[in-house]
């Protein structure tokens, strides 16, 4: 019985101390007032396909691990999403959905390290899309933390 209590112990001991020591670098923050500024301008660039709330969206930042760089991230999706819009004359409620996706997925294809020499791509819209994103997004976020993942 002694047993039993004390490996009990150590395994809520050992999930306890690995839950904080993922934690140990990550810490919530508030946006600040020229943050919450640059998200309205998001907002208002995705109108009608960002689906969520500006209250939802500043939610969901001040809980990510590096909110600058998600932030910047939107932007440049924001504008990339828009610059073809209007260059390419987008129509249609249904098709600006889906051109969205298309950027949200070229972003994610990036951020997992995806042609970083090239436009590398079977289409011309994904050609376009990651040239956009590219321009848009600030020039050493490569190489800053929190950008790239794997799996």
């Amino acid at each position: 019985m002694q047993t039993i209590r004390i490996f009990s112990f150590l395994i809520a001991f050992l999930f306890l101390t690995t839950a904080v020591h993922a934690q140990e670098d990550y810490t919530s923050r508030h946006l600040t007032a020229q943050e919450i500024q640059r998200l309205k301008a998001v907002k208002e660039l995705l109108e009608g396909v960002d689906k969520k709330s500006l209250r939802e969206t500043i939610v969901e930042l001040e809980k990510a691990r590096h909110p600058q760089i998600d932030l910047e991230m939107r932007e440049a999706m924001a504008k990339t999403y828009t610059d073809i819009v209007r260059e390419m004359d987008v129509k249609g409620q249904k098709k600006k959905e889906w051109l969205y996706s298309m950027v949200c997925l070229n972003m994610a294809y990036l951020q997992f390290g995806g042609s970083q020499g090239k436009y590398g791509s079977t289409t011309e819209l994904n050609r376009l899309i990651r040239q956009k994103l590219k321009e848009y997004l600030p020039s050493d976020v490569l190489d800053r933390s929190g950008f790239l993942h794997t799996l």
